[in-house]
């Protein structure tokens, strides 16, 4: 029965294969003076490996992503959890994607998602079924490392974005941000859904409810489509170069594309530039873990409604998807900086219009802020490590990277939380986020493209490893 099984999905993932890269057949002959009209038509893989990923994002807001803070008040009622130990629970949860990183991201650049994802999903729903069973604070931060161990339901997960940046390079900005889009109308479709379950069937029942839609969503279309790069199909980046005659091949003609080179790890980290990044990246990391358990709450305590703050956060996530796409556009045409300085600035405003907020204005002034920076944010990370160091090495390269933001994002969640306990305020946490988002503002802006890298013969040793 396996060995069928096996054999019928080969013959799907062919038979789609066909479809999508078959150049077109005419009936009637073409003359010879009309050599435009035999170029193939066609429409690149890489789309499709762009349409499950968009998928799989958007699966993703199920596991508690963004929608955690709604489970905050009703669990600690009945948990008797802390808001520290929330946030120890967040921070749980992306410390083990920073420890399980780089093994993840090895495993990419080699194998690709097509197993991987499949796997990590069905570890993901087991553990969130188990969150509902959970009878005490320390089982619900232990199911939460489990979750994050996997690399798939971890923030700025690399399972989905280093696939496509691999298959893309001129249209690498528009690949990333269809597929980052995900995430946002993720957002939008499972925040209010989230908040009317639990206050219908309760917060167990939805944990359950979530992970059966997480599993559905995510593995069927992943385990029988996804590949890992576009040389392992006898394809090219892109599809091959433009059309003749193309918008896009009179720009390349005019300025043509410098052709990517790929840095090694070791190469990349002994640029100035990578440490740029890891730092501003680490200081944002800290700004946003302290924000994302914490926003909810914070709003709800101030009198408003439950329903109305999911709604604003529904908000907040539909401006996420929207700049998302604008933010992947924008990245083909100026430096990737220059959106990331843009963004931590956007953050910065939305925490600063928490600090004033007394009504529904600015509630959803700050949430739709915060999506939208939030959303060039995504873009930033998933475009600019492959655009300064290439793609071959990316996994990797991002596996020791995300760490470094995922534990800084996990100090952020408990530090605002102990700050809360200890004061009965969120205000001097606040504080605190926006002025760590200026000075990472600050530092991306000026952490340019490292220069040319130097052509040199790698030993077999060093290409194997690095």
């Amino acid at each position: 029965m396996q060995q069928f099984l096996s054999a019928s999905q080969n013959r799907v993932v062919r038979h789609f294969g066909d479809l999508w890269q078959r150049p077109g057949l005419s009936a009637l002959s073409v003359p010879a003076r009309e050599p435009t009209s035999l170029r193939p038509n066609k429409v690149f893989y890489g789309w499709l490996i762009v349409a499950v990923m968009w998928l799989v994002n958007f699966s993703t807001m199920a596991t508690g992503n963004l929608s955690f803070g709604l489970f905050v008040l009703p669990m600690g009622t009945a948990l008797g959890m802390s808001r520290s130990q929330f946030g120890w629970a967040v921070t749980t949860r992306r410390m083990a994607a920073g420890l399980s990183g780089y093994i993840v991201g090895r495993l990419l650049d080699r194998y690709g998602p097509r197993v991987m994802i499949p796997v990590s999903a069905a570890i993901i729903g087991t553990a969130l079924i188990l969150v509902s069973r959970a009878t005490s604070p320390w089982h619900v931060i232990t199911l939460f490392g489990v979750l994050g161990l996997t690399g798939l339901a971890a923030p700025q997960n690399i399972m989905t974005s280093v696939p496509v940046a691999k298959w893309f390079q001129r249209r690498r900005g528009l690949a990333l941000a269809l597929a980052t889009s995900g995430v946002g109308l993720g957002g939008v479709f499972f925040l209010p859904i989230t908040q009317a379950l639990i206050g219908g069937v309760g917060w167990r029942t939805t944990w359950v409810v979530m992970a059966i839609i997480f599993m559905a969503l995510s593995v069927p279309l992943s385990a029988i489509f996804l590949r890992r790069q576009p040389e392992d199909m006898g394809l090219e980046v892109d599809g091959g170069p433009p059309e003749p005659g193309s918008a896009v091949a009179i720009k390349q003609a005019a300025e043509p594309v410098v052709e990517e080179t790929s840095w090694t790890v070791r190469q990349a980290f002994r640029t100035a530039t990578m440490w740029q990044l890891m730092l501003a990246f680490g200081l944002a990391g800290v700004a946003q873990g302290g924000a994302s358990v914490h926003r909810i709450p914070y709003w709800i305590e101030k009198g408003f409604d439950p329903q109305i703050v999911s709604f604003s956060f529904a908000a907040d996530a539909g401006g996420a998807a929207t700049m998302a796409l604008f933010a992947g556009w924008l990245a083909d045409k100026i430096p990737i900086r220059v959106i990331a300085s843009g963004s931590f600035v956007g953050l910065a405003a939305a925490i600063g219009l928490m600090l004033v907020g007394r009504n529904e204005f600015f509630l959803f002034g700050s949430t739709i802020t915060f999506g939208l920076s939030v959303g060039a944010g995504m873009i930033v990370q998933s475009y600019i490590f492959a655009d300064y160091f290439g793609r071959t090495f990316l996994g990797s390269i991002r596996g020791i990277v995300m760490p470094v933001m995922l534990i800084s994002a996990g100090v952020g969640a408990p530090l605002v939380g102990y700050i809360r306990d200890a004061t009965g305020s969120y205000v001097s946490s606040w504080w605190l986020i926006l002025s760590i988002y200026l000075v990472a503002a600050l530092i991306i802006s000026s952490a340019k493209r490292p220069p040319p890298l130097v052509a040199r013969e790698e030993s077999p040793v060093e290409k194997l490893t690095l």
